[in-house]
């Protein structure tokens, strides 16, 4: 699995433009520009979660392991953040930076999101230059405890998860029931088919999006969004799950995901101007049987 960072890395070079500096865009509104700050916090650590059997009740049933994937992840969020605010404000400034992430390992799950902000602010306050901002936008790690979608337990970040285990065969004797309709989740194959597995392979991306006043650093809003996709390919040949999927095929998948998750928590902050929005249809008279359901 750890050759997927070689993948990840060359995709970057080709979906990452500028991801350091200034990245104004030329406007053509005569009034001045917005000015946004864009901090990716998110680090170097790319997980690896991996489903095995267990009898003691006590341990959990998961492999873990990581990879450090020096500054490509920063530079995937710094293009999703550009792009997601690019979509409601594309005359505004756009300033990119990176910050180290915080150490978290040691920290309760509760207190992660404090604490990880909390030394940001303390590295923002030194930054003279941000009085002249509107908003800064800094994306974090977030924490996810319990078990979700099928997926394990403890995942934070960007990571993969694997399901490799089958469960029990429960058909026998009914005719009724075909292999294909024992069960399993729901997947995509290759092809970008919707498939039904037992095994797969999960990327997921979990983060948090802060906005911040520049002008005290007082925290506006907070969004998390956690995604991810169960790919499987029922077609190949291989035993091992790992081995089943393409390395191209997964790393684009990752890539997909990390862009999905930030831009989906940015559009729910309060710098989207169209967040508030409500579509207002047709007036009906509500009974009094609708209003006890």
């Amino acid at each position: 699995m750890r050759t997927i960072v070689f993948v990840l890395c060359c995709l970057a070079s080709l979906a990452v433009g500028q991801a350091h500096g200034d990245a104004p865009v030329d406007s053509v509104n005569p009034t001045k520009p917005k000015v946004y700050a864009l901090v990716a916090a998110v680090g170097e650590r790319f997980s690896f979660v991996y489903e095995v059997r267990h009898v003691d009740s006590r341990l959990e049933p998961y492999r873990r392991s990581s990879v450090n994937v020096p500054g490509f992840l920063d530079r995937i969020v710094l293009q999703d953040l550009d792009k997601a605010i690019a979509q409601f404000d594309p005359d505004s400034k756009r300033i990119h930076m990176t910050l180290a992430t915080p150490q978290l390992d040691g920290v309760a799950p509760s207190e992660r999101g404090s604490v990880a902000i909390s030394t940001i602010v303390g590295e923002l306050r030194k930054m003279s230059q941000r009085l002249e901002w509107d908003r800064i936008v800094v994306v974090t790690p977030a924490y996810k405890l319990f078990e979700l979608d099928g997926l394990a337990t403890k995942l934070q970040g960007f990571g993969v998860f694997t399901q490799p285990l089958k469960a029990g065969f429960f058909g026998f004797g009914r005719d009724d029931i075909g292999f294909a309709q024992q069960g399993g989740e729901d997947a995509v194959s290759p092809g970008n088919k919707a498939i039904k597995s037992e095994t797969y392979v999960a990327p997921y991306s979990y983060i948090e999006v802060w906005v911040l006043d520049p002008q005290n650093l007082a925290v506006l809003d907070r969004q998390r969004r956690f995604e991810s996709q169960k790919l499987a390919d029922p077609m190949s040949g291989s035993l091992d799950i790992n081995q089943s999927i393409s390395k191209e095929f997964l790393a684009s998948r990752i890539v997909s995901l990390i862009e999905v998750s930030v831009r989906e928590a940015v559009m729910r902050t309060e710098i989207n101007p169209r967040r508030g929005e409500v579509q207002v249809g047709e007036p009906r008279v509500v009974e009094p049987a609708d209003a006890k359901r």
